[in-house]
Order: C-alpha cells, then structure tokens, then sequence
C-alpha cells in the first residue's frame, strides 16, 4: 500500500504540473468509501485519464479486476506505465478509444461502475450500461453539479448550456427510474451514488 501511496503522489505532481483533471480529494476519499463497503469483483472506469483513480480503487479492493477507458492516448500510455509499476497490470484491463463506441461490446456484467469522462455522455453511456450491470451494482458518478449550475437557476455561460442541460437529463433519469436508488453529494463537484437492482419496474 506504500508502494501505491507514492504512485499516487507522483501522479498528483504529474497531474498538477500538465494541468491534467483528477478526482480531488474528497471525491477520491468517497469513491473509496463505497468501494470498501461494497467490495466489488468486476469494476468499470469510464475515464482512465493517467490512472490516477484506477489505482485509488485497485488500492481500495484487493480482489477486484477493473476495466478502464481512455480516448486520449498520451493519457492512456500514462496510466498503463503507472499500472504496470503498480504491479496490477494483471488486474487491470486498459482500452484506449471512444466510451461511447466500446461500451456496447463490453461483456459484463460489473458490480461497480466510475463514471469520469465527458460529462455530457453520463446518460448516453449508462443507457449503454444497463444491460451489462449486475443486480446490486453501483454507479459513482463525479462532476454531476458542474461548479453548482446543475442545480441553480441562475446564468450559465452559453459554452457550457448543453453539458449542464445534459446532466440535468442524468440526474433526472438516475432519481426518477425506480430501477436507482441515488444520493448525490456535495462534495468537489458533485459525486453522484447510485445503486441498481434488476427486475424493478
């Protein structure tokens, strides 16, 4: 767990210095929270950027095997370096393209699903997901409230409209489809915590 401490340091620096998008601390805190209580088998990441939360839940759960995305391939090259010094290389499985376009051929099923890629795809790939979740899994989703415009009702900048409009849409679907139970915090961004039970109409 040294060992991983001090990877996960580096990343911070590495993150930092190319001004490159991590979970934060309370977020990172969190997800590895509900993994521990969850102790899941079969992970999903959508979002590896350089593996900095891949290696918090590998960390987190001892026994779990993720499956983790990245579109940018510096990042993904990143994560796979940082991965392979962790010595999980055989627990981890990176692929490197479009969630959008992977997850459809995805098998399945997963017992813990991170969302943290573009925000604006959330419902877009859960809709994709639903078939290939187990009953029970749990979805952690960060960055739901977008510097607090998801839920005010105040001015958003135009560039950012659909992506708040879309997450709204998220939101809307997570606490509405009875098939959720979901809590979302505030903490960092917005942390979204659903849990999915199959069969329920």
């Amino acid at each position: 767990m040294e060992y991983y401490t001090a990877l996960l340091r580096e990343l911070e620096d590495y993150a930092a210095c190319c001004g490159i998008p991590i979970i934060g601390r309370a977020g990172a805190e969190l997800l590895c929270q509900v993994a521990v209580e969850r102790q899941p088998k079969q992970i999903l990441e959508v979002g590896t950027a350089i593996g900095y939360s891949t290696l918090l839940l590998l960390a987190a759960v001892p026994e779990a095997r993720i499956v983790t995305i990245e579109i940018n391939r510096q990042r993904w090259e990143k994560a796979r370096e940082m991965i392979i010094r962790a010595g999980a290389a055989e627990r981890a499985t990176l692929l490197l393209g479009d969630a959008g376009m992977l997850l459809s051929n995805l098998d399945g099923p997963f017992d813990f699903v991170f969302l943290d890629a573009a925000k604006g795809q959330y419902l877009d790939y859960l809709l994709k997901l639903l078939d290939k979740l187990s009953d029970g899994a749990v979805i952690v989703a960060d960055n739901v409230l977008f510097r607090g415009w998801v839920h005010s009702e105040g001015f958003v900048p135009r560039r950012y409209r659909t992506l708040v409009k879309r997450l709204r849409e998220f939101l809307a679907f997570i606490t509405a489809d009875p098939r959720f139970t979901t809590t979302v915090c505030d903490i960092g961004d917005g942390v979204a915590i659903c849990t999915f039970r199959r069969g329920i109409r």
